[in-house]
């Protein structure tokens, strides 16, 4: 039986600027329904790229980003934004958390985005708050918490959808080693047991023995 693929890149590749300065070309990657992936490369090897064009917050210049059968390199506006709500889970490398608002109120938002009734919101809110262990302080302002805490709230927020894929962006690069186990202890859990495709750029090792497959993105010398 054929691998059933979630998420597909074929001869992908993206350039900035004038001159323009080439990332990377002709990439192709498949990502199987219940994977695990790390990425790994030096700073500045394009990873950050790589997850935002897999996200569709970029457009490759050349290729297809085929997630469900769908090249979201070919949509836009409404289209696109209904896919990645639906389909993505996203933690990114600069938090974008609300600081006015409370933890429940920042998990909430994607929710929203879909519409979702307020009594089912607030079910999935609770669920995910107890899960991460932060049930009893829903109700602290963001702008409040520190930077460990923030990103514990971002990966709620990822997560509060029941997304199928998992993106994130070196999630536990500033947290101290406490919540860096909560997070490792998190991902695995959410992995293992709904089975989520993971795509994860990170230089930490404890999150790249998780993975069933590690990429390694190779800075271009220009």
């Amino acid at each position: 039986m054929p691998p059933n693929y979630i998420l597909r890149l074929e001869n992908v590749s993206k350039s900035y600027g004038m001159p323009q300065h080439r990332v990377f070309e002709s990439v192709n990657l498949a990502f199987q329904e219940g994977e695990f992936v790390a990425a790994q490369g030096p700073i500045g090897s394009g990873k950050t790229t790589l997850l935002n064009i897999i996200s569709g917050f970029q457009k490759p210049n050349t290729g297809r980003v085929l997630v469900k059968g769908t090249d979201i390199a070919r949509i836009n506006g409404q289209e696109l934004l209904n896919i990645r709500t639906r389909t993505f889970g996203i933690v990114p490398q600069t938090q974008n958390l609300i600081p006015e608002l409370t933890i429940a109120q920042n998990i909430e938002l994607p929710l929203l985005l879909q519409k979702v009734p307020k009594a089912e919101r607030e079910k999935r809110v609770q669920e995910v708050l107890d899960r991460i262990g932060i049930g009893k302080v829903r109700d602290r302002i963001v702008g409040t918490l520190s930077v460990g805490e923030r990103e514990i709230v971002t990966i709620a927020r990822s997560m509060v959808t029941d997304p199928p894929i998992i993106l994130m962006d070196e999630p536990t690069e500033a947290l101290d080693p406490m919540m860096t186990d909560i997070v490792i202890s998190f991902l695995k859990s959410d992995h293992l047991l709904k089975k989520k495709t993971m795509f994860v750029s990170t230089h930490d090792e404890r999150i790249a023995r998780l993975a069933g497959r590690i990429i390694h993105v190779k800075k271009r010398i220009p």
